[in-house]
C-alpha cells in the first residue's frame, strides 16, 4: 500500500447510549493515529444520543451521524460501512472504549502483514460502567489461519477490537438474520468467523480495548446469548464447508446443552431437558471437555491479574499484565 498512513473508517453504532457515548467517542478522538473518519449511526435511539453526537461534532471535524430507524446493531454497522472511505474499518460499541495507541498499533501491525492478513486484533479487559477491570482478562496470541481455533473459543471476545482490511466488506456484512430472530448478540462473532474462513489474523499483544458490561445489556443476558449462539452456529454449519462440521455440531451441542442448563436454573423444567438433551445428541464428549478446558482456563486467568481488579482503564499501560 503506498499511503504509509491510510484512512480508518471508525464504525460507532449507538441506541440509546446517552450515558457513555460521550466517554466512548473521547477515547476515539484521542487516538494517536490521527487519519481516521468517524461515522456514528443513532439507530433509533428515544433519548439524547443524536444531541450528544452533534455536540462531539462542533469539536470534531473529523466525525459525522448518521440516523436510521432501529435496526440492530448489525444493520447500523453496515449502514456505517456502506459510506465508508477508509483503507481499513474499526467498528467500537457505544460503550466501550479504547487506549490511545490502539489504533496506531494495529494499523501498524496490518501495514507490515502480508496482504492475506484481513484482521488485527488486540487484549480486552473488561470494565464496569465506571471503567473499572472487574474480571480476569485473557491474553491469546493465535495468528495465521484461525478458523478452526476462532470455532472452539472466540478468542476475540468482542466487535469493538478489530482492525479490519475494507476490501473485506465487499462480499461479506454483519449479519441481520440474528436481529430478525430476536437473537442479537453474535453479530460480530458470525462476521470474525466468515473472514477467518478467507483470511489469516494478526494479533497486537497488547490490552488496548476496554470492553464494559453492565447490568441488563445484551452482553450480560446470558440466555439471550446462548440463544444467538445456536443461531450463529446453525447459520455456519450451512455456510462453511462441509469439513468443519463436526467443530461447528460440537460447539452447537455445547450451546444447546448450556440452554437446558440456564432453563432448569429459572425452573423451566421441560424446556430444560429437551434443550440438554439435544446437545448432548450433538457432541456430548467433546463437548464436556471444552466446557472444562474453558473453566480451567479462566481460573488461570483470574489468578494471574487478580491484582488489576478494582483499577481504571485509563490509569493502565496497556502492556502491563
Amino acid at each position: 500500500m503506498a499511503d504509509r498512513t491510510p484512512l480508518v473508517s471508525v464504525i460507532v453504532p449507538a441506541w440509546n447510549a446517552e450515558d457513555t457515548l460521550g466517554e466512548t467517542l473521547a477515547s476515539v478522538a484521542a487516538q494517536t493515529y490521527r487519519n481516521i473518519e468517524i461515522i456514528i449511526v443513532d439507530d433509533g435511539s428515544t433519548d439524547a444520543t443524536a444531541s450528544v453526537v452533534e455536540q462531539f461534532i462542533l469539536r470534531e471535524p473529523r466525525a459525522r451521524l448518521i440516523r436510521q430507524p432501529n435496526g440492530g446493531v448489525g444493520a447500523a454497522r453496515n449502514a456505517a460501512i456502506a459510506v465508508a472511505r477508509g483503507d481499513f474499518i474499526a467498528p467500537i460499541d457505544s460503550d466501550d472504549l479504547w487506549h490511545p495507541e490502539k489504533l496506531e498499533r494495529q494499523v501498524a501491525c496490518m501495514l507490515a502483514a502480508e496482504e492475506d492478513v484481513g484482521l488485527v486484533y488486540n487484549w480486552s479487559r473488561i470494565i464496569d460502567e465506571h471503567g473499572r477491570v472487574i474480571a480476569a482478562s485473557t491474553s491469546p496470541t493465535l495468528e495465521g489461519d484461525v478458523l478452526d481455533r476462532h470455532l472452539k473459543w472466540n478468542f476475540i471476545g468482542n466487535g469493538s477490537t478489530p482492525l479490519f482490511r475494507a476490501a473485506i466488506f465487499r462480499n461479506l456484512h454483519y449479519n441481520p438474520a440474528l436481529r430478525q430472530a430476536g437473537c442479537q448478540g453474535c453479530e460480530d462473532y458470525l462476521l470474525q468467523l466468515q473472514i477467518a474462513s478467507r483470511s489469516r489474523f494478526a494479533c497486537v499483544p497488547a490490552f488496548l480495548t476496554g470492553y464494559r458490561l453492565r447490568g441488563g445489556e445484551m452482553s450480560g443476558d446470558i440466555t439471550a446469548m446462548i440463544r444467538s449462539h445456536i443461531l450463529m452456529f446453525e447459520i455456519l454449519r450451512e455456510w462453511l464447508p462441509a469439513k468443519y462440521r463436526p467443530v461447528v455440531d460440537r460447539q452447537l451441542g455445547r450451546q444447546l446443552a448450556a440452554l437446558g442448563l440456564t432453563k432448569l436454573r429459572r425452573a423451566e423444567i421441560g424446556g430444560s431437558f429437551a434443550s440438554y438433551a439435544k446437545g448432548v445428541r450433538h457432541s456430548a464428549a467433546e463437548a464436556a471437555i471444552e466446557t472444562v478446558s474453558r473453566l480451567v482456563r479462566r481460573i488461570r486467568n483470574r489468578s494471574s491479574d487478580s491484582h488489576l481488579l478494582g483499577r481504571s482503564f485509563s490509569d493502565l499501560s496497556p502492556d502491563e499484565i
